[in-house]
């Protein structure tokens, strides 16, 4: 149902937060980048920012009849995307992850994890069959799982496409799975881990061996984690202060302006500081869940349930990350680490759900 437009209609208190979250992110970039890039990272953030804001009203004025007939195109889209980027992209850092445009880059991976959630609501929202759903049910969900997965891991981007997999767990959940099923599904995954431990890049084995025995190599492949524990230790209740932190100002921590950036965060602004981050964050999971109150189609109920799980596990894994206490993956802290493509992206998610107070279809 159609509703007229006005201008109270909109989630203020959702955009409100997702916009303090988004300054914070790009006041600890300014002093995460360090002296010789601080003006140019903030900036940038900031530009992106207001490509962000457009791209929440356009989530949020989207027709959802046709975004839920146009999931399948725009799953086609970002797949040939990613499966160009392989096979003529820029090499940079040793990855294919990036399109350049204009002297600007955009990472096509960042908008397939919205667009998977899109597709697989609108393949459930069809299927005829009535949970709990058994093998043949699922094979087709599981591979667009996997035509995303496969050439995200092949960047390579392991992380990214391991988050994807689990960004698809909470949909099949709420479908209902026969016993035999899962059943099956954790035998496959338990024969095949060792297979793709062994295959793994000889950094990415390093990380997992790290995380297990995080002493092993503290001055080479575990110097991240390590530097990083040390940031958040010593900030302390209320921290050593905006641009006074040490081990972010001599640049110490690594990606400390992206996937570590939560690190600069605790040690300038402390136990304190991070509250209010975590706090933030974990309010606009639980007020985006609040729409399945509207959300009037099983389209719709995914929609919000996929966005809301992905916002929220992708917060949780990159500070588990930075604390030593998941291995370390590429995956920002959505609304405060550096990056156009994650904020642009998550912006549009936010305005997909809100939209749903205005469309209720």
């Amino acid at each position: 149902m159609r509703r007229s437009f006005k201008w109270l209609d909109v989630d203020w208190v959702m955009l409100g937060s997702a916009m303090v979250l988004s300054a914070i992110g790009i006041l600890i970039i300014r002093s995460a980048a360090g002296s010789g890039g601080a003006s140019v990272f903030a900036e940038r953030q900031a530009y992106w920012l207001g490509i962000a804001l457009a791209a929440y009203l356009v989530g949020y004025f989207v027709d959802r009849r046709h975004l839920r007939r146009s999931a399948y195109v725009l799953y086609a889209l970002v797949l040939l995307a990613l499966v160009a980027l392989m096979l003529v992209g820029r090499l940079q850092g040793g990855v294919h992850r990036w399109i350049h445009v204009g002297g600007m880059t955009f990472q096509p991976s960042e908008l397939a994890k919205l667009t998977l959630i899109l597709c697989l609501a609108r393949y459930f929202h069809k299927i005829k069959a009535k949970p709990p759903l058994g093998i043949t049910e699922i094979l087709i969900p599981f591979l667009l799982v996997a035509g995303y997965a496969i050439p995200v891991a092949l960047q390579p981007d392991l992380g990214t496409a391991m988050f994807l997999v689990l960004l698809s767990v909470p949909l099949f959940l709420m479908m209902g799975l026969e016993r035999p099923t899962v059943i099956s599904l954790t035998i496959i995954a338990a024969m095949v881990a060792p297979i793709m431990f062994f295959s793994l890049k000889d950094y990415q084995r390093e990380r997992i061996l790290n995380f297990l025995s995080p002493g092993r190599d503290p001055l080479g492949t575990g110097y991240h984690v390590v530097q990083s524990k040390i940031a958040i230790g010593s900030g302390g209740l209320f921290g050593k202060g905006y641009l006074q932190g040490t081990q972010s100002q001599l640049q110490f921590i690594p990606e400390q302006h992206t996937d570590f950036i939560f690190s600069v965060l605790a040690e300038e602004f402390g136990f304190a500081g991070v509250l209010v981050v975590i706090g933030l964050l974990l309010f606009i999971s639980l007020w985006m869940l609040s729409y399945l109150e509207v959300a009037k189609t099983k389209f719709a109920v995914l929609t919000v349930v996929g966005i809301t799980c992905g916002f929220a596990l992708q917060s949780v894994i990159n500070i588990a990350m930075v604390a030593g206490i998941l291995p370390v993956v590429g995956l920002p802290l959505p609304l405060i680490s550096y990056g156009g493509s994650s904020l642009v992206t998550t912006f549009l998610g936010l305005g997909i759900v809100a939209g749903y107070r205005r469309r209720r279809t």
